[in-house]
């Protein structure tokens, strides 16, 4: 399916559902979240790395593997419906990602600074991940203090992979986007504050490669697919 029209099917499900319950709206809610992050899958995937020599060591072959721990940032606006046994929420979101390549991967660059009249050092590549994703997430009240809830989201993810290598021989990746989905349980601790653990699948990447040094020969050499994944843990503040 057209990732396109996929996207717009779901923005219009969820504005026939809001309006399906809208004479039972309680409220609207604006979320903030801090995100930890953890990779799995692929993107956890620890590499061999040779120490530098007329290569960079984090090719195209091994990019979006040893991913480092992250933090993440997520915007969210949803409404509260009453559904007699606890509450329903459809809600939109944006996120914010970052994982850094791990400390291994980084030590090989810090400890190959180039010694020429530029004084250019080597970097490592760094990820973001850019997921907008629409929702439900259905809560019940146990006490004013305790409101646990499950929540899942489908959306599309914008993955921004970093330069690494020399200014002059960097090794370059163009930005691509995929379907994903999330899944988390928590709860509230309160009314304004909650805690959760969620997984989010960032989907199977298509990671194009681009060089100055030389011309890519064919799709093979031109392009690996890696399946991200995050488990995290995210502190809510709700208004």
């Amino acid at each position: 399916m057209n990732k396109h029209i996929c996207i717009k099917s779901l923005c219009l499900a969820l504005v026939l559902f809001c309006a399906g319950f809208s004479a039972k709206a309680q409220q609207t809610e604006t979320s903030v979240f801090i995100n930890a992050t953890l990779p799995v899958g692929q993107f956890n995937d620890q590499v061999e790395l040779t120490e530098f020599g007329q290569f960079t060591p984090m090719n195209r072959t091994n990019v979006a593997q040893a991913a480092a721990g992250g933090l993440g940032f997520t915007a969210r606006f949803g409404m509260w419906f009453d559904v007699g046994v606890g509450q329903l929420q459809p809600f939109v979101e944006a996120s914010f990602l970052w994982n850094n390549s791990r400390k291994y991967v980084r030590d090989i660059y810090d400890n190959n600074e180039r010694n020429d009249s530029m004084q250019s050092y080597p970097t490592a590549p760094q990820y973001f991940n850019i997921p907008v994703m629409l929702g439900l997430k259905y809560r019940y009240d146990i006490t004013a203090d305790l409101r646990p809830f499950a929540e899942l989201g489908i959306g599309y993810d914008l993955l921004i992979i970093t330069k690494n290598g020399y200014p002059s021989e960097r090794y370059s990746y163009k930005m691509n986007g995929q379907l994903c989905w999330m899944g988390g349980l928590g709860t509230y601790l309160g009314e304004h504050v909650s805690a959760s653990l969620f997984y989010m699948g960032l989907g199977s990447h298509r990671i194009e490669y681009t060089s100055k040094s030389f011309k890519p020969e064919g799709d093979d050499f031109n392009a690996t697919k890696r399946s991200l994944g995050v488990l995290g843990l995210r502190v809510g503040f709700h208004f």
